[in-house]
């Protein structure tokens, strides 16, 4: 399916592309091991209260971990969803918090893990990190770009002759 995917984009931008191919087999990844490979639990784990986790994050240090791990697994979601989706500034945001949604959904209904208000709001933070530092590097590296573009035509402009 991955290859099928990627023979499609052949149509698509080399940035588009390579967001493709880390962002496709990253998300399965982060199914797998956020609901798919994780054992049935006997009841339906569910704990709405929004910075639950948070107050307990200095008491606690499985929640402490928790809490980075969330961060951490959604920031490459972050930084690949808009190299994909050209789309408005916002999109990527919307498609990635989609993504949150569906983990912790699928962890309800199938009863693997706790769905948690605050792993949505955890994942959100890595999501809004990874996009901040596509789009740092992205205006670097356009800054870079135009720099070079200017030396160069200065170059040329004082050794004409």
């Amino acid at each position: 399916m991955f290859v099928g995917i990627l023979i499609f984009a052949r149509k698509l931008d080399w940035i588009r592309r390579i967001g493709l191919s880390f962002l496709l087999p990253y998300l399965f990844l982060v199914f797998a091991v956020t609901v798919f490979l994780r054992s049935s639990a006997d009841g339906y784990n569910l704990i709405l209260e929004p910075f639950k986790s948070y107050r307990e994050y200095y008491t606690n240090d499985f929640t402490w971990f928790q809490i980075r791990a969330n961060v951490l697994l959604f920031m490459p979601i972050g930084f690949f969803l808009p190299m994909v989706l050209k789309k408005p500034f916002f999109m990527p945001l919307i498609v990635g918090v989609g993504v949150s949604v569906t983990i912790e959904f699928l962890q309800l209904i199938l009863r693997r893990g706790t769905c948690e208000t605050d792993d949505v709001i955890s994942n959100s933070i890595g999501l809004l990190i990874g996009f901040v530092v596509f789009w740092t590097l992205k205006a670097a590296f356009l800054a870079l770009k135009y720099l070079i573009i200017s030396l160069h035509k200065n170059y040329k402009d004082k050794h004409r002759g």
